[in-house]
Formats: structure tokens, C-alpha cells, sequence
């Protein structure tokens, strides 16, 4: 059972170390990813929910926006950074929608350039608000494997993979800019040529690959989901942990030569920083 609050923040436009600017209409998030980090946010706000079961919907956004925008600097927005911002709660709220709405008839939009990112065929919806924004907004896709059945365990609440690649062709076929975001690389889950291709084949304009996150309080957490649900791939686990600079050097050469097979450009291969322990 989802709880699902709703709150006033005092910022909508947040500026990152990722980008210009991130926006976050929601806390939390459905999907229930078992490999998420998001979670980080919990010790900033003082939320003893467990991530996957709460969501806060930030409902005064769009006022917010409306006003931030108009003082905004030129520069990146990133929708979203630590929240899926086409969760499934976004069906009754709507405030990516209303988000969207704002950018769109904002008189100087062109100063902005944009990227959604999301695992949620939801997205479709906004097709019209994306298109009306122009050529500098870029929708891209999260898929870290193909195999539906794997996904319904492992990201319970999140579009199927097969559903999000068919969103990436309509989007395609719609004329927005879409991107594959290969996250996180699941070792013996993820299948990279598989990948590649389903991707190519969506004719996204290029991929950026993520290899798994594996600071030591998500392991605490991802070891024992990977025993209990799935016995067959933790040895897997193991032996990337074990021997991960091997891992990271294998996986960086097979991005390589899947990027000239499939002709498909790799933006950033992103490696996160091995916990010292």
C-alpha cells in the first residue's frame, strides 16, 4: 500500500552538480526499483517509510515554476533526477503535466534545453506538450534489461521493457529526440547486445550506460533481494563485487564494440566510485 502525502516545497527549479537545474514534482517513488538510490534523500527530510511504499506529491509546482521560470538563468532541465516523474500517481496529479504546460507557452522557452527521463509508457500522454516544446527537449527511456519477466520482479510498478521500447518508437515516430539510458548494467541480468539492439531498433539518437552502484548500503540491501528473488544470478553479484575493476574494464570494452556494431553513439558510460572499505 502506497502512502501517498500532499505537500507545499519552496523550490521547483533545484540547481544540481548533474545539470542547470532539476525538478522533482514528486518525493518518493512507485516504481519499487530493488536497485535504487534515490532512497539517499530519506536522511535529508526524516522519512521512516521505506522507499517504494511512499510518495509526496508536491502539489504547488506549477505555481512555483510559473514564477522561478521568469527569473531562470539560460541552462539544462532535467525532469527528473530522483523521482520518476510519470509514476503511476502522476495519473491522478498531474504535475508533470501542468510542468510541461509552463515550459511549453513560456514566451522564452528557447532559452532552456531539456531532458525527461522516465521508465513509464505514461509519457505518451504528453507527446503533444513535449513536440510543442521543440527540438530541444529529449525524452529518454530507462532500460537496464529486456526480459519482461525479470523486470516485473525487479521493478514491480514500472512499465514493462517491451512497453517502454514501444514508446520510444512512437515518440520517434512523433518527432521527439529520444535517448536510451542502459541503467543499471545488472550483472547476469543485463544482456547489453540485447540491449543495443531492441534500442537501435527503437531508433533512439544515442545511449548513455550506467554500470550498477555498488556503495556499500545499497549492497546491504540489493544482496539479500537477489537471494531471496532471484538464487541464480547472486553469484553473478559476487563475483563483479569481488573482482570489480575487471568487471568495469570488461564492460567498458564490450559498450565499445556494441557502439560501432549497432552504429548506435554512446554519450557517457557513467562508473560510480567503489565504496573504500
Amino acid at each position: 500500500m502506497i502512502q501517498v502525502k500532499e505537500i507545499q516545497a519552496k523550490s521547483c527549479m533545484t540547481k544540481s552538480k548533474l545539470t542547470d537545474y532539476v525538478i522533482n514534482p514528486y518525493t518518493g517513488c512507485e516504481h519499487g526499483c530493488f536497485y535504487c538510490y534515490a532512497d539517499f534523500i530519506k536522511r535529508f527530510q526524516n522519512i521512516k517509510e521505506n522507499w517504494g511504499e511512499f510518495v509526496y506529491a508536491k502539489v504547488n509546482f506549477p505555481e512555483l515554476l510559473e514564477k522561478e521560470i521568469e527569473k531562470a538563468k539560460p541552462g539544462n532541465i532535467w525532469l527528473s533526477s530522483v523521482c520518476d516523474c510519470y509514476q503511476p500517481i502522476e495519473k491522478k496529479y498531474k504535475l508533470t503535466r501542468k510542468i510541461l504546460e509552463i515550459i511549453a507557452n513560456f514566451k522564452n522557452k528557447d532559452k532552456f534545453t531539456m531532458e525527461i527521463l522516465t521508465k513509464s509508457s505514461l509519457v505518451e500522454r504528453d507527446f503533444d506538450l513535449i513536440k510543442k516544446i521543440g527540438d530541444k527537449v529529449e525524452l529518454g527511456m530507462s532500460l537496464g534489461l529486456v526480459d519482461d519477466k525479470i523486470a516485473k520482479i525487479i521493478e514491480p510498478n514500472a512499465s514493462l521493457p517491451s512497453e517502454r521500447l514501444e514508446t520510444l518508437k512512437k515518440a520517434h515516430e512523433f518527432g521527439i529526440k529520444t535517448y536510451g539510458f542502459i541503467s543499471p548494467v545488472l550483472p547476469g541480468i543485463a544482456n547489453l547486445d540485447e540491449i543495443f539492439k531492441k534500442l537501435k531498433e527503437a531508433k533512439v539518437n544515442y545511449v548513455w550506460v550506467e554500470l550498477l552502484n555498488i556503495r556499500k548500503t545499497l549492497l546491504d540491501k540489493m544482496i539479500p533481494f537477489v537471494k531471496k528473488n532471484l538464487p541464480e544470478k547472486l553469484k553473478d553479484f559476487e563475483n563483479m563485487i569481488k573482482n570489480y575493476g575487471d568487471y568495469v574494464k570488461s564492460r567498458r570494452k564490450e559498450i565499445k564494440e556494441l557502439e560501432k556494431k549497432y552504429n548506435l553513439r554512446v554519450k557517457e558510460v557513467v562508473v560510480h566510485e567503489r565504496d573504500r572499505r
